[in-house]
């Protein structure tokens, strides 16, 4: 009986560490086809083709997405596409726990010519995430881009915003979540497990003392 409790135990255990962190990002891969659950804006002065689109994520070298599918897309160029307040940018608010630490990561193909003249900024609440400006990056590559941040509040904003004087570049495959230990096991799960195995030495001895007819 003692046994058969702990077993149970060490699969609650297992399966609690097997549950996957949860997406904040809602369309992350752009499988509606469109900028559902995203905000869009076009560049709003100096620059050409200013605004983002959603196509066919592009068969290209390096870590592929796993989607697959669709991806944003933009070829904006200009001295405003990178602009904060005017450029080209699409971008989300998610509900966040101020003061905890979240992953991010992306998948990112600069685009054909890209070492001519590209530049992707990652905003997280306005503000650059460290090492979220990716510029001149390698031409016609899939890479998976993954950063940390702290959220400040319970609504964060991520935001996207991207030039590619040449081409075009695509980002797709976005996932925000909470940061976790390697094994995140509920705290008191150990104190329940070592509560059912004490309910079943207790069993256990009782059924040894009780008399035999």
């Amino acid at each position: 009986m003692v046994r058969r409790v702990l077993l149970i135990g060490f699969a609650l255990a297992l399966s609690a560490a097997a549950v996957p962190p949860t997406n904040l990002v809602l369309n992350g891969s752009f499988s509606s086809g469109d900028f559902t659950d995203w905000t869009p804006y076009a560049c709003a002065t100096v620059c050409s083709f200013g605004t983002w689109t959603i196509a066919s994520a592009p068969t290209a070298s390096g870590t592929a997405p796993p989607s697959g599918g669709k991806a944003a897309t933009t070829g904006c160029n200009g001295v405003d596409c990178n602009s904060v307040t005017l450029g080209t940018r699409f971008l989300q608010t998610l509900p966040t726990i101020a003061g905890q630490t979240y992953t991010l990561s992306f998948y990112y193909d600069a685009g054909a010519n890209a070492t001519f003249g590209s530049e992707l900024q990652v905003l997280w609440n306005g503000a650059a995430v460290p090492a979220g400006t990716i510029v001149n990056a390698a031409a016609s590559t899939w890479s998976q881009r993954t950063f940390t941040a702290t959220a400040t509040g319970t609504s964060t904003v991520l935001e996207f915003i991207g030039e590619q004087i040449p081409a075009q570049m695509y980002v797709t495959g976005i996932s925000v979540t909470a940061a976790v230990p390697a094994t995140p096991i509920p705290a008191a799960l150990p104190l329940v497990i070592a509560g059912l195995a004490g309910l079943a030495v207790c069993w256990s001895f009782r059924r040894r003392l009780a008399p035999r007819g």
